[in-house]
């Protein structure tokens, strides 16, 4: 099947990669039929690195020419014009791709502050990048067009976040304008392994758990046990955590109470986390 004009894929091969390989495969047809001098970048770069998207990938190829001085785009490829110096690029089988903390700024400046946060926290918990970095990048771009969305998502990312779906329940308990809660929540067993919560609200003295699929449906993540036993084992995890000295309960949601509009943030008063300021308008 044809990516772009002049490049194919077999089908077998096509049919087994999943949608970020999909993207990533398309990108990099669309790098090899420009006639200019360009690099891998923002979401192609990101599907690179392995950065999580919300939502379906771009139907088209994103790259930096340096040498342009204005973007352009055709069927297939969004060509973004923005000079780039020798450390903000890296070579992988011939091709060039922006580097991590690069492709970071570049998302967080051309997205919205849930897919940064959810790409930026990702790339921070893997050490993709620092938050130095990032900033330091940011800085010497502050004057472009979304430089200011950038900087807040930099400086709320959070490598302490481990999964996408933790990093867009943090951003929609910001903008629900809860209490923040502290992440990664140590609780030593003494008696086993020890717990972590995903969100601890020290006010009121809850966990808070985001409860995401691929734990069940995953085998690599099952450890060789049943997805029943999966279940029973976070039944159980969630009873001690309940039990823990000091804890006034375990709240739990999945991905539809996230993406579902106040769906969070009602569970979350049920459960008696507190409001501390006004709702933040999601950007």
């Amino acid at each position: 099947m044809r990516l772009v004009p002049g490049r194919y894929v077999r089908a077998q091969h096509w049919r087994v990669f999943d949608d970020r390989e999909r993207y990533l495969m398309l990108s990099f047809a669309a790098l090899s039929a420009l006639r200019c001098d360009a690099v891998l970048s923002h979401a192609s770069a990101a599907a690179f690195w392995g950065l999580p998207r919300l939502g379906p990938w771009p139907s088209r190829a994103q790259v930096t020419v340096p040498a342009a001085t204005t973007s352009t785009a055709n069927r297939w490829a969004y060509k973004h014009a923005s000079t780039l110096s020798d450390d903000e690029t890296l070579e992988f089988a011939g091709f060039r791709v922006t580097s991590p903390a690069r492709t970071g700024v570049d998302l967080a400046l051309v997205s919205s502050f849930r897919q940064s946060v959810v790409a930026l926290d990702h790339g921070l918990h893997v050490g993709l990048f620092d938050q130095n970095e990032l900033l330091d990048l940011s800085t010497h771009r502050s004057a472009v067009r979304g430089g200011v969305r950038a900087k807040r998502a930099i400086a709320f990312a959070d490598a302490r976040a481990d999964r996408p779906g933790e990093s867009l329940s943090r951003v929609v308990i910001h903008e629900g304008g809860f209490e923040e809660p502290e992440l990664q929540k140590h609780f030593p067993n003494p008696t086993g392994p020890d717990a972590y919560g995903d969100f601890w609200w020290r006010g009121c003295r809850r966990v808070g758990e985001f409860d995401g699929e691929v734990k069940y449906r995953d085998a690599r993540m099952r450890s060789g046990r049943s997805p029943e036993q999966v279940v029973i084992d976070e039944k159980n995890r969630e009873n001690w955590l309940a039990r823990q000295p000091g804890v006034n309960g375990v709240v739990r949601w999945d991905w539809r109470t996230v993406v579902t509009p106040g769906a969070l943030a009602r569970l979350l008063l049920e459960a008696g986390v507190p409001q501390v300021r006004s709702r933040v308008s999601r950007v």
